[in-house]
C-alpha cells in the first residue's frame, strides 16, 4: 500500500492545540483586564514555557501599556 501525501508539519491543524491557544489567549485578556501583573506573568509562561528574559519584559511593558490605555491614562 503506498504511502499519502501529507502536508509539512507546520501547516498541519490541530484542534486541541488550536483550543489550548485560544484559552490561553482569553486567559491573557483576562488577566490584563483584571488581573495583577503576576497573574499576567504565570499566565504568560504558560502560554510560552520557554519565554526569554528580554520577551518577558517586552510582554510586561505590553501588559502596562494595555493597562494604561483600558483607564484611560
Amino acid at each position: 500500500m503506498p504511502r499519502r501525501w501529507k502536508p509539512p508539519k507546520e501547516d498541519r491543524t490541530d484542534a486541541e492545540a488550536i483550543r489550548r491557544k485560544k484559552e490561553l489567549a482569553e486567559k491573557l485578556a483576562f488577566a490584563v483586564e483584571y488581573g495583577t501583573e503576576e497573574e499576567f506573568v504565570a499566565t504568560v509562561k504558560k502560554f510560552k514555557p520557554d519565554v526569554g528574559k528580554e520577551e518577558l519584559k517586552a510582554w510586561i511593558t505590553r501588559f502596562h501599556d494595555a493597562r494604561r490605555e483600558t483607564r484611560g491614562l
